[in-house]
């Protein structure tokens, strides 16, 4: 009995000593609408599931809670963090605290400076917001299962070592996906006098940046440099520099120098709220070099593009190789690989509207000629009249209304010899890869399409053999008509397509008779041109696929 009372004794003063120690621990903020107050779990421990509100709340910097213990005249000081739910722990002896939650497969954080957080934008809501609408539209279209999102927890003025130094902040975002975005002009790239120690240090930094997000199990993606209105010519080499080294790093990325770049790394005219920001317009252009299914892809487990040109294939006799660009496209590059001078096209553009094209087509001397939709051109110089293999590249920056074309590296020319056709191109429903108007023969290799403008640097990388992955939407080694795999991190794919043979042709055993004419009009049962009201036939690979 005495043995029973002292146990008794001991454990009433055990729970005394206890609730006299045991204080008051609240999580207040701005994003707190209900203070919320944590529970004691012993030796000064305070735990508590929280529930933070940020629906008024935009700017990331803006969003903050802290711990107060009042009997210790204690406040933590502010705490930045978006809103959810999480398990908040408080140590009121250390005053080490933590948000526990589990990581959101849909969740992307943008993660970087002003530009990221919108700056320059109506109500801040730039690319990053921009590019989070679309992939909720995507969602509820059917065009995506994947239910993503963006978070924002970028802060203006960051650099690098900013984003090194609150590396927290990033992952109590608790996201599965991060976009970088940074640029050179916070680094200080105009300012320094030792540019390549710049390149360097942002080099770096963004590396170990990178790294640790790998580390951490989450996926990185990177928005590589853009342009500012005070940069030099000597500052622009620089960032096309860097940004050589981002497309090739084994991570995804986006060309915001594509998107935007007026030629000397200014911001395209119209385009720029002040030195180091672009409009609301400008955020929408380098959402515009965003690709839309990018996410899908890396959520698919689809690998980085590797380069394959020991792959061909021939177009001929109408048959083409069609694509489109993923939602809407304004700045854009295509470059195909190509073997044969024959005249004829090598590609097609059809306008969302109306009737107009454009097109690049080789001319019966070898030169390769652009036309645009009001049949102004650029011819190369330069011609592709051998048996060799040639690039050819067709680079559109539609802020600035600018439009090049490259054969093997050098710039084509109009008739004033400027190298570029002022025009700004609007969406294009296809592309058409080959010359579905004739029966003439090509070999091709390789076809790429980018959502960016691309810098005569890049487009020479490319002929090197190099894979520049920024923005780039579509790599097709062209190994066959039933091997078209797009590489590239999207989930976009290309279409071989069989010509349409229209007028009278054998329909035995469903192939061309070599003598059969086949052209682009439709013939009535006497082999007169149809006209409105009469009977018509159109016959695909000698089959009957119409009779009306």
């Amino acid at each position: 009995m005495k043995r029973t009372l002292t146990i008794c004794a001991f454990l009433h003063l055990y729970i005394f000593t206890f609730c006299a120690l045991a204080q008051d621990v609240f999580l207040k903020g701005n994003i707190v609408k209900v203070t919320t107050q944590l529970q004691a779990q012993g030796n000064n421990i305070y735990q508590g599931e929280v529930t933070l509100d940020d629906s008024n709340v935009f700017l990331f910097s803006d969003k903050y809670v802290y711990f107060e213990c009042p009997e210790q005249s204690y406040k933590s000081a502010n705490i930045r963090i978006n809103g959810g739910k999480y398990t908040a722990t408080f140590n009121l002896s250390t005053k080490a605290w933590s948000f526990e939650a589990p990581t959101d497969d849909n969740r992307i954080s943008a993660f970087g400076s002003s530009v990221c957080n919108g700056q320059g934008a109506t109500g801040n809501k730039g690319y990053a917001y921009l590019y989070g609408e679309q992939l909720k539209e995507r969602l509820t279209k059917g065009e995506s299962e994947n239910a993503f999102y963006v978070s924002g927890i970028s802060i203006g003025g960051n650099t690098t070592q900013a984003l090194l130094n609150r590396y927290d902040d990033m992952t109590r975002d608790h996201a599965k996906y991060v976009i970088i975005g940074l640029s050179m002009g916070n680094e200080g790239i105009h300012e320094s006098s030792n540019k390549q120690q710049t390149l360097n240090q942002f080099s770096t930094n963004l590396q170990r940046i990178i790294s640790k997000i790998k580390a951490d199990g989450k996926v990185p993606v990177v928005m590589n440099n853009y342009t500012r209105g005070d940069f030099t010519l000597d500052d622009y080499s620089y960032i096309k520099q860097m940004n050589l080294l981002i497309h090739e790093w084994n991570v995804s990325s986006f060309n915001t120098l594509g998107a935007i770049d007026n030629g000397a790394g200014h911001w395209a005219d119209g385009y720029q709220q002040d030195n180091a920001h672009p409009t609301t317009n400008g955020h929408k252009e380098f959402f515009y070099a965003m690709t839309p299914s990018l996410f899908d892809a890396i959520k698919s487990g689809k690998a980085q593009p590797v380069r394959d040109r020991n792959k061909s294939m021939v177009l001929s006799d109408g048959n083409t190789i069609r694509f489109s660009g993923e939602g809407t496209v304004h700045p854009f590059t295509v470059t195909l690989r190509v073997k044969g001078n024959a005249e004829g096209r090598l590609l097609t553009g059809y306008f969302s509207a109306g009737s107009r094209t454009l097109n690049i087509a080789v001319t019966a001397d070898g030169h390769v000629v652009y036309t645009n939709a009001t049949n102004k051109t650029l011819t190369s110089e330069n011609t592709i009249d051998d048996s060799q293999w040639h690039y050819i590249t067709l680079t559109h920056y539609y802020a600035q209304g600018r439009t090049l074309l490259y054969v093997d590296g050098q710039p084509a020319v109009d008739t004033d010899s400027k190298g570029e056709l002022r025009e700004r191109i609007s969406p294009l429903s296809r592309y058409v890869v080959g010359d579905e108007t004739t029966s003439v023969s090509r070999e091709f290799s390789e076809l790429m399409f980018w959502r960016a403008g691309m810098c005569p640097e890049e487009i020479a990388a490319v002929e090197q053999g190099k894979m520049l992955k920024s923005s780039l939407e579509l790599y097709v080694p062209l190994a066959g008509s039933t091997a078209l795999v797009n590489k590239a991190m999207s989930l976009n794919e290309v279409e071989y397509v069989e010509a349409e043979t229209q007028g009278i042709g054998s329909l035995n055993h469903g192939t061309y008779l070599p003598s059969a004419r086949y052209d682009n009009r439709t013939y009535d049962l006497s082999g007169r041109l149809a006209k409105a009201g009469r009977r018509q036939l159109v016959i695909r690979n000698g089959l009957l696929v119409m009779d009306k």
